[in-house]
């Protein structure tokens, strides 16, 4: 080799991007380029590999070789940091949650199969999911920031209480996963889910405000689960879904959970076609003045043409709707079918007669979709004859309703009813925040008030903070006679609902007021027409 090429290489070595260095046999550097740094401390093992180098990660090879009789290494090294923090990123990105930091389904779902693949059916492991109810709404309400810390603050809270070596994961936005590694005997799986859920449901401090989140449970249990990590959590989904339909808390997955889930699933799809082909109506219950023998408004009640084609009651629909996120399509319908039916009841019940309209707890908290329904209304020129019957939950969260619905409501005209009262959430502060128009006694306060002293007593006091508030007092729900005698002789309540008096009435399809009012009449329902079968002529 010339001069120059030898000159040549050795500048090269100086010049290159990457670390060199050549070292002897013991370790001793004989040449080190102007880029090295990798070759601090002791070698590294032959071969290639990543190395944390004054804070920095290097990717560094050694590879042997001899010159004139001597061993020597090579050590080659680049800088990767920036390459492993984006590579870190990424990896974060794919498997961790953002807001929480906890695992994502991703590698919940690796760590599952992981558990399935090095246990077989030798021992059990538990997957519970937990699910945070309404979580959206509560984002709406106070801001997807805010959303974040209530999902980090459950996140820890769930970590806690999980045992050494379970995996917490955030599955879904308003879901997270525990993977129970030693679930032990099915009832102390039960417990453990309670335990989650207790913990997810406590109020949660977030920029100086308290949030109420509450959460439900459930438990597939390997291996009478399914053999696939998306199956076991499906099927404790369902299980935590059942849970909050009884009534809240944890439920372990059994054969019959899956059965009334296949059959909410074929629900919600005939419920979804029959939206898409608009087969949803509407009927109309009168709430009778049983003091002056007549009509004093009707309710507006959702019905729906089945695939036999027969106008059926919802069931349970309407739960199943706003579950499914529906409700707001199905209110819409029921709404303008309301409107179109207005000349129909004008001429069987009059043009004053007024309009009981339901809405859903959820909806009436979205102050969007208020404003949108109130603006329709008001320019329907009828807001004046409705009253708008909203359960009491809806009262609850944060005073949304009272501070940006209820001004709304009084400002166009329309009427606010406290409609199921007596069956929720009843809060004597509630009735003064909320300057009501009706207050409409749940029926289970009304069933055999004629044999119940006790439901007596509610019933009066309820009574009495009406005539206190100028509220009135409607009680729904009368389907015996005895029932309608003792609120004529011991109450001063003028006005109930219930199929004692008459049942939900279909205007569908009638052309012209004669046939409606006709209609009315047969049912005993039109005032000042016919005086209704009361039973106590």
């Amino acid at each position: 080799m010339s001069a120059s090429e030898t000159a040549l290489k050795a500048a090269a070595f100086d010049a290159a991007a990457a670390g060199l260095e050549v070292r002897a046999a013991d370790g001793a550097p004989v040449l080190v380029n102007a880029a090295s740094g990798v070759g601090v401390g002791a070698l590294p093992d032959e071969g290639r590999s990543e190395r944390l180098v004054e804070g920095r990660v290097k990717l560094v090879e050694r590879r042997g070789f001899s010159f004139e009789g001597r061993d020597y290494w090579v050590v080659a090294g680049v800088d990767i940091d920036a390459q492993r923090r984006i590579q870190d990123d990424l990896f974060a990105r794919a498997y961790f949650d953002a807001a929480t930091g906890l695992p994502n389904r991703e590698l919940c779902d690796r760590a599952i199969a992981d558990l399935i693949a090095a246990r077989g059916d030798l021992a059990p492991f538990a997957v519970v999911v937990i699910e945070i109810d309404r979580f959206s709404e509560l984002i709406a309400l106070h801001g997807a920031e805010a959303g974040d810390a209530l999902a980090a603050r459950i996140g820890e809270r769930l970590a806690s209480e999980a045992a050494p070596g379970d995996l917490v994961a955030r599955v879904a936005p308003d879901g997270f996963c525990i993977l129970v590694a030693d679930p032990g005997a099915p009832q102390a799986t039960l417990a453990a889910c309670r335990r989650f859920a207790d913990r997810a449901s406590e109020p949660c401090l977030v920029e100086g405000v308290e949030i109420f989140a509450s959460a439900n449970a459930g438990a597939s249990i390997w291996p009478a689960g399914d053999a696939t990590p998306e199956g076991l959590r499906r099927k404790a989904r369902a299980a935590a879904r059942a849970a909050r339909r009884g009534g809240g808390g944890a439920r372990l997955f059994e054969a019959e959970i899956e059965r009334r889930e296949r059959e909410r699933a074929r629900e919600e799809n005939a419920l979804r076609q029959a939206i898409r082909d608009r087969r949803i109506g509407c009927a109309f219950q009168p709430k009778f003045d049983f003091r002056a023998n007549a009509v004093d408004s009707l309710e507006v009640l959702m019905r729906w043409l089945d695939e036999d084609g027969g106008w059926s009651t919802p069931g349970n629909l309407i739960s199943l709707a706003d579950e499914a996120g529906l409700i707001t399509e199905i209110t819409a319908l029921v709404f303008e079918e309301t409107l179109a039916s207005l000349d129909a009841l004008n001429e069987a019940f009059g043009r004053d007669v007024r309009l009981g309209f339901n809405i859903a707890a959820r909806l009436a908290c979205d102050t969007r979709f208020m404003r949108g329904f109130l603006e329709r209304l008001a320019a329907s020129g009828q807001a004046k004859r409705f009253t708008l019957e909203i359960t009491e939950e809806a009262f609850l969260p944060s005073g949304q309703f009272q501070a940006r619905v209820l001004p709304m409501i009084r400002e166009i005209g329309a009427h606010l009813s406290i409609d199921d009262f007596g069956a929720g959430y009843s809060s004597l502060a509630m009735l003064a925040d909320i300057t009501a128009d009706e207050v409409k006694v749940d029926r289970s306060l009304i069933i055999d008030i004629d044999k119940r002293p006790r439901s007596q007593s509610l019933l009066k006091a309820i009574e009495s903070i009406g005539v206190a508030l100028a509220t009135e007092v409607i009680v729904e729900g009368v389907e015996t006679e005895a029932e309608f005698v003792y609120l004529r002789d011991h109450t001063h309540i003028r006005v109930a609902q219930g199929y004692y008096f008459g049942k939900p009435l279909m205007l569908s399809g009638v052309v012209g007021g004669a046939a409606a009012r006709a209609q009315a009449k047969a049912l005993g329902l039109a005032p000042r027409f016919s005086r209704p079968r009361l039973g106590r002529e």
